[in-house]
């Protein structure tokens, strides 16, 4: 994947975060890093939090694809982050938990 599909991907991600649509929840969960029922995304402290991020993103994102291209995707999405898409990534997590924890 290049980085123009890759910040294709990523756009896409940012947007979901952005758009009020879904919560993350932090949960230990056992013998996964994360689960999404299409509105809630929970997230597995215990395991790296943004290639799971994404990954649950792009569940919700294309609901249609399989398991193993998800998982490609994630891989190479987050392969190809920049310090500064990581800050943004984190940023937009930070503010839908805080949403979410005083909305």
């Amino acid at each position: 994947m290049d980085h123009k599909k890759a910040n294709y991907y990523l756009y896409r991600v940012y947007r979901l975060l952005n758009s009020d649509k879904i919560l993350i929840v932090f949960k230990k969960i056992r013998s996964t890093a994360g689960e999404t029922d299409f509105k809630t995304i929970w997230l597995n402290h215990h395991h790296e939090i943004l290639p799971t991020l994404i990954h649950e993103c792009l569940h919700i994102l294309y609901p249609t694809w399989s398991e193993s291209k998800v998982l490609k995707y994630e891989s190479q999405i987050f392969n190809k982050l920049t310090p500064r898409q990581i800050n943004n990534l984190l940023l937009r997590l930070v503010l839908v938990v805080k949403n979410r924890l005083t909305g």
